[in-house]
């Protein structure tokens, strides 16, 4: 019998990738809060991440490590993984991202190469903000033209 899951819980996730540019670093103390239970069990978090990833959303790690309280997560919409490799090869700092990234989606989360949740969730933001700067930088440029 499938664990349920309160859709606000999804739905509070997924405004929280919203406003953060489409990387957020989720507490399993939140959902723990979210959810209104003393105690959060292991086959409650697999169904959020299971929740999560029907949205549209991916999480790093990949499946729930432990339901520790204290432990987090990183969920991040796939689209920030598609960026411009020249404009990233131009820029030391988001090459060192993207290596990063490539790394923690290469590796298990328990690899020594693989990054903890809360670096992989900066460097996605980088790679977001350097997408985002792209993107009004072609805007302009298309409005000077």
């Amino acid at each position: 019998m499938p664990i349920h899951v309160c859709p606000s819980t999804i739905d509070a996730i997924e405004q929280a990738v919203d406003e953060m540019n489409g990387v957020a670093l989720i507490s399993n103390r939140r959902i723990k809060r979210l959810e209104r239970k003393d105690r959060l069990r292991m086959e409650r978090l697999r169904r959020v991440f299971e929740l999560v990833r029907r949205r549209g959303l991916e999480c790093y790690p990949r499946n729930p490590s432990w339901p520790d309280e204290w432990c987090t997560f990183t969920v991040y919409r796939p689209g920030l993984l598609s960026v411009d490799l020249a404009a990233v090869a131009a820029d030391t700092e988001l090459m060192a991202a993207m290596d990063c990234v490539m790394k923690g989606l290469r590796h298990p989360y328990w690899h020594s190469d693989a990054p903890a949740s809360s670096v992989m969730c900066r460097e996605l933001r980088k790679l977001a903000a350097a997408e985002t700067n792209q993107i009004e930088a072609n805007r302009r440029r298309l409005r000077a033209a």
